[in-house]
């Protein structure tokens, strides 16, 4: 008998560990949960490893590493698909996200159904929540 999985493959990536718990209590019923990771190289290493269909991702784990992470999980892994889910509400950081490879940005705290819009990327659609957010005007910093 072949082995069916029926629930999607997820790895989750954030430096909170009580983050990662309550996304693991949250996914559980819809999305099977393979690994759960505080660090950008850890979260690359474990998905190559274990090819989840989605990966989510933080900015927490400093934007650069966590941009670093998805760039090289979508160039080393384009079946993968990854979703950065984030306290920023800064239109820069949607950018650079779906610069970078990801398929959908999610705020954290404005996001009510979080399975809902991880199933929407895991049938090909780019997501945001909220949707205006990419729009938004943010005004460039003095350098």
């Amino acid at each position: 008998m072949g082995k069916k999985t029926s629930r999607p493959r997820v790895l989750i990536g954030d430096s909170s560990q009580a983050m990662l718990a309550f996304l693991e209590i949250l996914l559980g019923p819809q999305f099977e949960v393979v690994s759960s990771e505080t660090e950008a190289e850890a979260i690359v290493l474990t998905a190559r490893k274990l090819a989840p269909e989605l990966v989510i991702l933080d900015f927490s784990l400093s934007f650069l590493e966590g941009l670093g992470a998805a760039r090289q999980l979508y160039e080393t892994m384009p079946n993968t698909k990854i979703i950065f889910f984030s306290l920023h509400e800064d239109p820069v950081y949607v950018a650079a996200a779906f610069e970078a490879g990801a398929m959908g940005y999610l705020v954290k705290h404005l996001t009510d159904d979080l399975g809902h819009y991880l199933n929407r990327v895991l049938q090909g659609e780019r997501v945001c929540c909220p949707d205006d957010l990419p729009g938004r005007v943010s005004r460039p910093k003095n350098t």
